[in-house]
């Protein structure tokens, strides 16, 4: 981390990017990022090349977010946050390759420490909470108001509201040190929960209705291309569906499986208690956390549910 903090003090230049399928941890620990630079008088740019999910656009509305081809700038340092793969990197090979150095920053188990200087903390709660560390050794006045508001986003999303298993005493004293610098708290609440458009209900009762039980341990959910065009929802407004599998009494472990193209099925992985669903991601070329993971297969639907299925049985 003294690494990293030396060179953000010592450069000027900055790209910022994170994975694809922006998330909470996602948008909120690059723009809290991007607004801690701007507040040092950095240069920085803020690249995603996917779409943002609408109940985050609190935290995105009053920055610009680029795509690649937007980009036309030199002698930049990259950061990337809360990604653990390169090829997951949502920005351009011309972005990766032409940097004059690469930061990696994040939590996630899987990380294969692909940039030049890497700082992972796999048992952090958010990649938040690691930018929050590394923000505070540089400058503890330096979170205010606007960059408190992104990181406890990221907090609260990755912890499922200090539920899931990867909450820390640390992430309550993140907590109540963020809402010390006055958060708009149930703002963010009603933004990210309690503001569902009706088309998200509507799908919501289509994918519950491929609820799949199997073997009592495993519970399964289904959304196809068809279920997005009926109800105008897009891909990246649905990952929390996968809880409600996971939440069935007597499951370990809940799978969504999103059908992006024919023959493309995006995959998350929820366990409760004992499976490891990062193992199970890495069989498929993804990762994430021992509780909570992802992969693609590229297959058709009922492949991919069979072939993961097969999978996660030999884990149970």
């Amino acid at each position: 981390m003294n690494k990293i903090i030396n060179t953000i003090m010592g450069s000027n230049n900055f790209i910022i990017t994170s994975h694809y399928s922006p998330d909470g941890d996602n948008l909120g620990s690059s723009i809290g990022l991007y607004y801690a630079l701007k507040s040092m008088k950095k240069e920085a740019l803020f690249v995603l090349d996917d779409n943002l999910p609408a109940n985050l656009d609190f935290l995105y509305k009053d920055i610009k977010i680029y795509k690649s081809e937007e980009i036309n700038t030199e002698d930049y340092v990259l950061i990337s946050l809360d990604c653990g793969d390169k090829d997951r990197l949502c920005c351009s090979d011309t972005i990766k390759s032409e940097a004059s150095l690469t930061i990696n920053i994040d939590h996630h188990t899987s990380n294969d420490l692909y940039a030049d200087l890497n700082y992972v903390d796999d048992k952090a709660s958010s990649t938040c909470e690691v930018v929050y560390e590394m923000l505070m050794k540089i400058d503890k006045n330096i979170i205010d108001k606007k960059i408190a508001n992104c990181l406890y986003t990221g907090l609260i999303t990755d912890t499922g509201n200090f539920m899931y298993s990867n909450t820390n005493p640390s992430s309550f004293e993140m907590a109540c040190e963020l809402l010390k610098k006055g958060i708009d708290k149930q703002d963010i609440i009603q933004s990210i929960y309690q503001n569902n458009p009706l088309n998200y209900v509507k799908i919501l009762g289509e994918s519950l209705n491929t609820l799949n039980v199997v073997k009592d341990k495993i519970a399964t959910i289904e959304l196809t291309t068809q279920m997005f065009k009926n109800n105008n929802i897009t891909f990246n407004d649905v990952d929390g569906f996968v809880n409600y599998a996971r939440d069935i009494n007597g499951v370990e472990v809940g799978i969504l499986f999103k059908q992006k193209k024919s023959n493309q099925i995006k995959i998350s992985l929820r366990s409760k208690s004992y499976v490891n669903v990062s193992e199970i991601a890495k069989v498929f070329g993804g990762g994430g956390h021992v509780r909570a993971s992802g992969c693609t297969i590229n297959d058709s639907l009922e492949n991919a549910k069979k072939t993961l299925i097969e999978e996660v049985i030999k884990h149970i």
